[in-house]
């Protein structure tokens, strides 16, 4: 059985035609965003609404943008009292839904983090605060103070006054953000071959039409299907691949030449994944099937 914590964001509804039992009835969830999600009663143990708490109610922070791309994400912090302390970070659309679904406040979130990594140095969460908190105008990094920043994905920034002691001394700012879609390239990438080599060791020849950079990789052809199942495109699998993997320049290249990749399992189906990447995919994602040497 299932319970669900509903934001009043959303508005709840029945219908059943001759209904006489709970397994004859099904609730439609009515989003903001005009999407009607559908719950079998069934499944459902209780329903209990979580009211959502104000924000931006005052004066005490602006949250402005100060650079905006596909793999860039920056806003300034600019504090009215130059001498409060402050906590800000950001958060995308599933970590916010995880800071009410799990642990019922965006501070609950983030003093569940300091805990733990207070923990790791036998502290407690306000021990660390210090390195934790900024005073006077900031400017909010997403590839530093948060981790990788993803192409046309949404970012919540937010802050609020944050004593040393561990007590909110503002209510909560927050400001929502939308990174771009990488600018396509006109570059023709052809995979020439995959030669499987020993050792895990597979070399891939490819050629361009110019020299604007392109990614290269291999998975197992089971994970990618399964990727591709679940999420439902080609370029989501690839998306979710990249929020795990964080590509390092080992994953970018230039121009005709040959890669060599490693695959770990022997006698296994795997895929190439190539594509024009320029903080996102700027060309098609093609999957090039090969399978590694016993």
């Amino acid at each position: 059985m299932k319970k669900y914590s509903l934001m009043l964001l959303a508005i709840m509804m029945a219908f059943t035609v001759g209904a006489q039992t709970k397994n004859d009835y099904n609730l439609l969830v009515h989003q903001k965003d005009g999407k009607v999600v559908t719950y079998d009663a069934a499944e459902v143990d209780s329903i209990s609404f979580l009211e959502m708490p104000a924000f931006n109610t005052g004066d005490d922070f602006v949250i402005e943008p100060a650079e905006i791309t596909s793999s860039v994400l920056k806003v300034n912090i600019v504090p009215k009292d130059k001498n409060i302390t402050y906590y800000s970070c950001f958060t995308d659309q599933t970590g916010y839904g995880r800071a009410w679904d799990v642990y019922g406040s965006i501070f609950n979130m983030d003093k569940e983090w300091w805990v733990y990594v207070a923990s790791l140095y036998s502290k407690t969460w306000t021990d660390i605060l210090p390195s934790q908190v900024n005073k006077g105008d900031y400017t909010m990094d997403g590839g530093t103070d948060y981790g990788f920043i993803l192409w046309d994905h949404e970012y919540y920034a937010y802050c609020y006054g944050l004593s040393l002691e561990g007590e909110i001394t503002t209510p909560i700012y927050m400001q929502k953000y939308k990174t771009l879609s990488p600018t396509p390239s006109e570059n023709k990438i052809t995979v020439e071959s995959v030669t499987p080599g020993e050792d895990g060791k597979v070399m891939v020849k490819i050629s361009t039409t110019n020299d604007d950079p392109y990614y290269v990789g291999a998975q197992k052809k089971n994970y990618i299907d399964s990727w591709v199942k679940d999420l439902g495109s080609n370029e989501a699998m690839f998306k979710n691949l990249i929020s795990q993997q964080h590509p390092t320049p080992q994953y970018i290249h230039k121009g005709s030449q040959e890669i060599e990749l490693y695959c770990a399992t022997k006698n296994a189906d795997y895929q190439v994944i190539i594509c024009g990447y320029n903080g996102g995919p700027t060309t098609e994602i093609q999957l090039v099937p090969f399978r590694t040497n016993p």
